[in-house]
């Protein structure tokens, strides 16, 4: 199970290095603690909402990292941090693009999905960290996050079978059975 911090200044690197590596990783979204007091932000939805231009869509589909700046000082890691919880959970119930856009390369959409989820449990011991789930929750996670994906895949103009892919490949990532 993959664990990540979501820090923006880790994983910068990472992109970079992803990119050179030749993985299918076109850019980043980065939040701020700003981000967090409402749902999603302007400049965000123009990004990733329901009327986003579709050239931006094409590139974003399964190739970027979303991560969350300003929490470097945190010793939690971000999905067990309360306002990045209460965000997700609340960006959720309004529209839900972390399945479109995120990808699976990283764990920071793993961290975003756990920050989703009404109840984790994390149990830190011998200078491990175990985070448990109720697999209800994770599913019910990927319906609400369906709706949303495959709209943005239409509007990227991401044929039916490729969109199921990109979603197979996340739902597996997940560690959820999806069928088409």
């Amino acid at each position: 199970m993959p664990i990540g911090s979501g820090k923006a200044e880790i994983a910068l690197p990472k992109t970079e290095q992803l990119i050179a590596d030749g993985a299918p990783v076109s850019g980043m979204l980065v939040l701020r603690g700003q981000d967090l007091a409402g749902s999603m932000r302007s400049e965000i939805m123009s990004q990733l909402g329901p009327y986003a231009p579709p050239e931006n869509l094409q590139e974003m589909a399964g190739a970027t990292i979303i991560t969350l700046a300003e929490f470097d000082d945190h010793e939690e890691e971000i999905y067990e941090i309360p306002e990045v919880r209460d965000f997700f959970q609340r960006q959720n119930k309004i529209w839900s693009p972390w399945l479109f856009a995120g990808t699976i390369f990283t764990a920071d959409l793993f961290a975003i999905v756990l920050a989703s989820l009404p109840t984790i449990t994390c149990c830190r011991r011998d200078g491990h960290l175990r985070v448990e789930w109720q697999e209800e929750e994770m599913q019910a996670f990927l319906h609400q996050a369906l709706p949303a994906a495959a709209k943005l895949h239409r509007r990227a103009g991401i044929g039916k079978e490729n969109g199921c892919a990109l979603l197979s490949a996340s739902a597996a990532y997940l560690g959820l059975p999806f069928t088409r």
